[in-house]
C-alpha cells in the first residue's frame, strides 16, 4: 500500500509524517481521526535520511496491513461468535432453557469480545514496536 506525506518531526531514526486522508478513506476509526480531520500523523522508518519538510512516498506491505486489520477487527469477532456458541451450547447441555440460554449465550459472547479488546490493548505498545507493522519511506520526492 502506497501513501504520499510530508516529515514534519524527527523521532531517533524514525520520522513522524502527515499524510491526508483520501475520499476513499473510510470511518472505521482504526486511525483515531474524526471524520472531519483530514489529516493524520504516521510514524514511520526514516531508511532513506529523510529530514523535516521533505516529501515522501511510504509502502506498508498488504499483508503485514492485512494482518494488523484482522487483530483488530476478526480477533473479537471470532471471540463473540465462540463465546455465544459456547455459552448457548452448554446451557442446553446443562438443562436450562432455550431462553436462558440466548441470554447466557449473548452475554458469554460480548464478556469474551470484550476481553479479547482489552488483550489487544493490553498488547498494543509490543504491537507497534514490531517493524513490519510500520510504515517505511521508499522514496523522497523532493529534497527541502
Amino acid at each position: 500500500m502506497i501513501e504520499y506525506g510530508k516529515v514534519i518531526a524527527l523521532k531517533e531514526d524514525k520520522v513522524v509524517i502527515l499524510i491526508k486522508r483520501h475520499a476513499a478513506c473510510g470511518d472505521c476509526g482504526a486511525c483515531h481521526v474524526s471524520k472531519e480531520q483530514m489529516e493524520m500523523r504516521l510514524l514511520a522508518e526514516n531508511t532513506l535520511g529523510a529530514s523535516v519538510g521533505d516529501d515522501v512516498e511510504l509502502n506498508i506491505e498488504t499483508v503485514d496491513f492485512l494482518s494488523a486489520v484482522s487483530i483488530m477487527y476478526l480477533v473479537p469477532l471470532i471471540a463473540l461468535v465462540v463465546g455465544v456458541f459456547a455459552g448457548y451450547y452448554s446451557s442446553i447441555w446443562s438443562g436450562l432453557t432455550i431462553m436462558l440460554s440466548q441470554g447466557i449465550g449473548a452475554a458469554l459472547g460480548i464478556v469474551l469480545m470484550g476481553a479479547s479488546f482489552f488483550l489487544i490493548k493490553l498488547n498494543e505498545d509490543s504491537i507497534k514496536r514490531m517493524k513490519k507493522y510500520r510504515p517505511v519511506i521508499i522514496s523522497i520526492r523532493n529534497k527541502e
